[in-house]
């Protein structure tokens, strides 16, 4: 998680018979932990219009486990390395 390295996990989920993309990640940015976490509706990917979005920034990778929310079958050891992609860009907020 050193700067310019980001961990994270996209998952495909089912609600209300509509498919929607749910997105974590985390990236360290100088001596802070930016986390991003959104979820979308597939059909409105194309307008990036999202369900919600949030960015969190936390001091140590300690206090961002504290603070996971486990939803989506999703746990905090599931995140991991991105390959050759970004999931967000935290210079960007």
């Amino acid at each position: 998680m050193e700067s310019g390295k980001q961990l994270g996990i996209e998952k495909r989920i089912q609600k209300n018979n509509r498919f929607y993309w749910y997105s974590y990640a985390v990236q360290k940015v100088d001596d802070v932990y930016v986390v991003y976490e959104c979820e979308i509706a597939e059909d409105n990917m194309a307008m990036e219009k999202y369900e919600y979005e949030k960015i969190n920034r936390y001091l140590s990778v300690e206090e961002i486990e504290k603070n996971f929310i486990e939803k989506y079958d999703i746990k905090f050891s599931d995140i991991s390395p991105l390959k050759g992609q970004r999931i967000f860009n935290p210079y960007f907020y």
